[in-house]
C-alpha cells in the first residue's frame, strides 16, 4: 500500500522567485488550489526562515529544498535548525551514508521528513559521465536511494522515470518526491531533462510532485494548479481501481 497522503497535499508548488513579496503573491493567488510549497536556495538566501514560517503560518506545508551536503556535524546541526522550525520536508544530497545518518539524527526531535536527493532531474548522460559514474543514471539513482533509505531517510527525491524502479526495488514504506513535472502539451524549453506528466508520475510510483514554472508562469496560475490537482486525483483513482 502506498503512503497515505491527502490528495490535495501531493502537489508541491515551487516558489522559484527571489523575494518574499513575489512568493506571498503566488501563495495568495493560488488560495486553496495548493497546500504545499517548496522554498529553495535562492528564495531562502534572500528571505530566510521568517518567510518559511510566514508561509507555514498561513496553514501550508513547506518543503525546504536546500540539499545539504557538508561534513556530518554541520549537516546534523543544519537539519536540526530546519526541524526546529517545523518544516514538513528538508533535502540532503544522498552521496555519503554518514552525512545522511547525521541529517536523520538532526531531525529526530521533530516531524521533519528527511529526503535524500538521488540524481538531479536536470542531469542527463553528459552529467552522469562527468560525475565519473560508469553505470547508467538508473543504476546511480538506485544506489543513492538505497544509501538514503538505509541511513533512515523518510524518502527520496527522484525523477518520475526512476520512481517505478525505486518502488519495485525498495517497496512502499517511504515517500518519493518528484520534480521535473510537465503537464501534457506544455513546452519543455528549460533545464529539466527527465520529465513526465503529473498523472503518469503518480501512476508510476511518485507520492509528491514538485511543479514550479508551469504554474507560477501560467496566464492563470490557479487554473493551472487546479488542472494538475485534477490529474493527480484521476491517477489516484486509477491506482485504487487497480488495487481492488
Amino acid at each position: 500500500m502506498r503512503h497515505p497522503i491527502p490528495a490535495a497535499e501531493r502537489l508541491i508548488v515551487a516558489l522559484d522567485v527571489d523575494n518574499a513579496a513575489d512568493a506571498l503573491a503566488i501563495v495568495r493567488d493560488l488560495g486553496d488550489a495548493a497546500r504545499h510549497y517548496k522554498v529553495g536556495l535562492q528564495l531562502f538566501l534572500a528571505e530566510g526562515f521568517p518567510l518559511v514560517e510566514r508561509i507555514m503560518g498561513m496553514g501550508h506545508r513547506l518543503m525546504l529544498d536546500l540539499k545539504f551536503l557538508d561534513i556530518p556535524q554541520t549537516t546534523h546541526l543544519a537539519m536540526r535548525e530546519a526541524a526546529k522550525r517545523g518544516v514538513h520536508m528538508a533535502t540532503i544530497h544522498s552521496h555519503v551514508s554518514s552525512v545522511c545518518r547525521a541529517a536523520v539524527a538532526g531531525a529526530a526531535d521533530g516531524d521533519t521528513l528527511v529526503l535524500g536527493v538521488t540524481v538531479m532531474t536536470s542531469y542527463g548522460e553528459t552529467e552522469r559521465a562527468e560525475l565519473g559514474y560508469p553505470g547508467s543514471i538508473e543504476d546511480l539513482v538506485l544506489a543513492r536511494a538505497s544509501l538514503a533509505l538505509a541511513a533512515g531517510c523518510g524518502g527520496v527525491v527522484a525523477s518520475a522515470r526512476e520512481a517505478a524502479l525505486i518502488r519495485h526495488a525498495y517497496g512502499a514504506g517511504f515517500v518519493i518526491v518528484t520534480p521535473g513535472i510537465r503537464p501534457a502539451g506544455l513546452g519543455t524549453k528549460d533545464d529539466q531533462h527527465r520529465i513526465m506528466t503529473p498523472g503518469r508520475a503518480i501512476a508510476g510510483g511518485s507520492d509528491y510532485l514538485v511543479v514550479g514554472r508551469p504554474i507560477t508562469r501560467a496566464d492563470d496560475s490557479r487554473a493551472a494548479a487546479l488542472a494538475i490537482q485534477e490529474e493527480i486525483a484521476e491517477a489516484l483513482e486509477g491506482l485504487e481501481g487497480r488495487d481492488r
